[in-house]
């Protein structure tokens, strides 16, 4: 960073524990911590900290690995169905319209193109429907080194 071979650095997987120590003690700042968030793990307190702090929190696994409790959610379906889009698409505006940039993986460039169109859209109603279903907290990537009690950096 300093000499200038990298612009930013970034975290992934870092609760508000982890960051708070990680800020603590850093010389250079992080400029995104990367995380799994979709409706059904919305993870409301580590975006407001995030932006108070000035980290861009990214969405990885968003499609929730194209799990059916996640792209076949009642609440998902009817928003995307109201909506004219996919469940997919559903998912990614629903980020994004939240100020969260995500990160898709897509089996094709066709895929990749259907998930990203920018015509996509959720109404207020249905980001408001899509935002009262995360009360679960369904995790889809679990490494077991994540899940130690009173760990700093266990997700909580």
């Amino acid at each position: 960073y300093e000499e200038g071979i990298c612009s930013a650095l970034g975290v992934c997987n870092f609760n508000i524990g982890a960051l708070r120590k990680l800020l603590m003690h850093c010389k250079i700042r992080p400029s995104v911590n990367q995380v799994e968030r979709h409706p059904l793990l919305p993870q409301w307190d580590l975006l407001d900290f995030c932006l108070k702090n000035d980290i861009v929190l990214q969405s990885h696994t968003c499609l929730g690995q194209g799990k059916p409790e996640l792209l076949q959610s009642e609440t998902i379906c009817e928003v995307a169905k109201t909506a004219g889009v996919s469940p997919a698409q559903t998912v990614v505006q629903w980020n994004l319209m939240h100020g969260v940039p995500v990160v898709v993986k897509c089996s094709g460039e066709e895929h990749m193109k259907e998930i990203m169109d920018p015509k996509a859209r959720v109404e207020s109603a249905g980001m408001k429907a899509l935002d009262s279903i995360g009360k679960r907290k369904l995790r889809f990537v679990s490494p077991p080194f994540m899940s130690k009690r009173g760990a700093i950096y266990a997700w909580e």
